[in-house]
């Protein structure tokens, strides 16, 4: 009896020290939101050497089969304008795109003697797009390494001078974009001018199709869409009116 006591003491003994060990010193098998929430804040701090807090909890859940489950949104401590979502469960798994603050200035510096020598070029905005990964960023990597990763999309927004004509704006589009592709800098294009809607958009594989007349069709093409979602809007907006004014 003793002897089965003490092997299984030996085996309980073992799995912990696993545990343990897979999850840095703090437990990641969570069995509340509380729990959970705190795993959550130590593996960032053990990952990122950083403090944070909890900024929301989307949503907390235990599954029948034992795997329970979290996403919350967190933010820097010290800059709490720094928000990124996580998503963790109890078998260790974890995900976070937090490193998306350590690479924008990265991409800043690229792209702003590019832009800066455009004098048709307004002003300009960065930012990375990405799903929350495992992959561990931790800002150290390489600027080329991390921008030719598939799951991040690195953005570049410019903005043009108002009161243009369509071809005078593909015009300028197409320099740049010429200029994109010799520069080997792989951004998903957006370009606006005075409204919140882009007038063109590209993705790093479309950069070479640069030709103004291409650009053209692309601008007719976003401008339908767009008007077609406005029209979408407005007739549902006006549908749930009359469904409010005359109920059944």
């Amino acid at each position: 009896m003793r002897y089965k006591e003490l092997k299984l003491g030996i085996v309980t003994g073992i799995l912990c020290l696993g545990l343990l060990n897979g999850c840095k010193g703090y437990s990641c098998d969570f069995h509340s939101s509380e729990e959970a929430q705190k795993y959550v804040l130590a593996k960032l701090k053990d990952k990122y050497k950083e403090k944070f807090i909890i900024s929301e909890v989307m949503e907390y859940k235990e599954e029948k089969i034992g795997l329970n489950w979290i996403a919350v949104k967190v933010s820097n401590k010290e800059n709490p304008s720094q928000i990124v979502p996580v998503y963790a469960r109890n078998t260790g798994m974890f995900e976070d795109n937090y490193h998306v603050y350590y690479y924008c200035d990265e991409i800043e510096k690229l792209v702003k003697p590019f832009c800066e020598e455009k004098n048709y070029i307004q002003k300009y905005e960065t930012e990375i797009e990405g799903h929350p990964t495992s992959t561990a960023w931790i800002g150290k990597e390489n600027i080329e390494e991390y921008l030719d990763k598939a799951e991040y999309t690195a953005i570049l927004k410019i903005y043009l001078q108002e009161g243009k004509t369509d071809r005078q704006y593909a015009e300028e589009i197409s320099d740049f974009m010429k200029g994109i592709m010799e520069s080997n800098l792989h951004f998903k294009l957006l370009v606006y001018t005075k409204d919140e809607n882009p007038i063109f958009q590209s993705s790093p594989e479309q950069h070479r199709q640069s030709d103004v007349e291409f650009i053209l069709e692309e601008m007719d093409s976003i401008r339908s869409l767009q008007e077609t979602m406005e029209h979408y809007d407005e007739w549902k907006k006006q549908n749930q009116n009359n469904e409010t004014n005359n109920p059944e």
